[in-house]
């Protein structure tokens, strides 16, 4: 019976890259090891005991010499796997298993061949979760793809929706938000790696976004202006054009980046612009919504703010929302009610007024802005 187990082929592997995670990959590797039948680390440079951990495990331990390519050493990490599957965890990352009936789901010889799990932040629940494509059958076409911010890819092109399906049964928690941490990261290897890139090849539009947010998140604003700038103007022919880019997913997180900037600096026909566009191709994603809303207001449309907040809060209830990039909760609470509220203050219209500032103390009963605006509006109607 043992002989027969030992040659079995294994169902799923876990397969990681990891440096330096020493203080993480304990709790990642014990919530992962019990669902999985192998576990592949494959280290790339550690300074501290990070493989003797993974050893403990009972991983099998690779290693690879970083070359600034996260592709290249996910796709190495691939080829040492022998599961049918493959679950992919960073080291700061935990595997919640909801329900074990994913196994028997992965036994079935479906058409999937991928499957979306829910991504949520333990040290940013703000934060609404992401749909992250982490689990998918060991096939030699399914390979990563970018030097930076890498995705899976089948023969080289985006996976057709379907053969992709949701896993409700696993979730994965990240703990990868910490700002000292996070800054630390972006000084000593993502900026580097971006800038050598974009001196060398340039770099596509996802990549400049993200570029643009580090400089923004280490406080050098002008290097972060120049890349939104840059990344504007790789966005405008999409824009002018009215198709949105291939590669969708960030897209919505960006134009309402690009429109809060604009609002920032008075410039209102770009925001109209982007605001425009991008809720055609992503009507459901509420920044978007809010920041048509907050144009509007500027300009002096208050009817039409009103509708772009009541959609923010609808999509809050009904939890029909865009998922393909993660955004602060409030967009669909607190901060479209509180607009909703001055804006209806603004036109007399007052009962609907003090309903949108009560729903906002809903949201968050601390709020002092909707106290102090119920309070006023309670006290001249008396």
């Amino acid at each position: 019976m043992n002989n027969l187990q030992s040659t079995k082929k294994p169902l799923l592997s876990l397969c990681m890259i990891v440096k330096n995670e020493s203080q993480n990959l304990p709790r990642c590797l014990a919530s992962a090891k019990p669902y999985v039948d192998e576990i592949i680390v494959v280290d790339t440079g550690s300074e501290d005991n990070t493989p003797e951990i993974a050893t403990q495990y009972g991983a099998k331990v690779g290693y690879f010499k970083w070359c600034d390519d996260f592709s290249a050493a996910r796709n190495y990490a691939l080829s040492l796997a022998s599961g049918d599957w493959i679950l992919v965890l960073d080291a700061d990352e935990e595997m919640v298993v909801d329900s074990e009936n994913f196994l028997e789901i992965l036994k079935d010889p479906a058409k999937s061949i991928a499957y979306f799990l829910c991504l949520n932040n333990a040290d940013k629940d703000s934060l609404t979760a992401l749909q992250t494509l982490r689990l998918f059958r060991n096939l030699p076409d399914l390979r990563y793809v970018g030097r930076y911010h890498e995705s899976i890819k089948y023969k080289s092109q985006e996976i057709s929706d379907s053969l992709v399906s949701y896993m409700k049964d696993i979730k994965i928690l990240h703990y990868g938000y910490v700002p000292e941490l996070v800054q630390k990261k972006h000084i000593n290897r993502n900026i580097p790696l971006l800038e050598r890139a974009r001196q060398e090849e340039g770099l596509n539009l996802m990549l400049l976004y993200c570029l643009a947010g580090m400089y923004a998140e280490t406080q050098q604003a002008e290097k972060a202006q120049e890349c939104y700038a840059e990344a504007f103007e790789q966005l405008l022919p999409y824009l002018m054009q009215g198709s949105p880019p291939e590669n969708f997913g960030f897209i919505p997180s960006l134009i309402f980046t690009l429109g809060v900037r604009c609002l920032e600096k008075q410039d209102y026909e770009t925001a109209r612009l982007l605001c425009q566009q991008g809720l055609e191709w992503c009507p459901n994603y509420p920044p978007l919504n809010y920041l048509a809303g907050a144009t509007l207001r500027v300009l002096g449309f208050p009817l039409g703010a009103i509708a772009y907040f009541e959609k923010c809060i609808q999509l809050g209830q009904e939890g029909n929302y865009y998922a393909g990039e993660p955004f602060e909760e409030s967009y669909m609470t607190i901060y479209p009610a509180c607009d909703l509220g001055g804006v209806c203050a603004s036109i007399k219209q007052w009962q609907d007024a003090c309903t949108a500032f009560e729903l906002a103390l809903i949201f968050d009963p601390n709020c002092t802005f909707a106290k102090s605006s119920l309070e006023k509006i309670k006290n001249s109607l008396a």
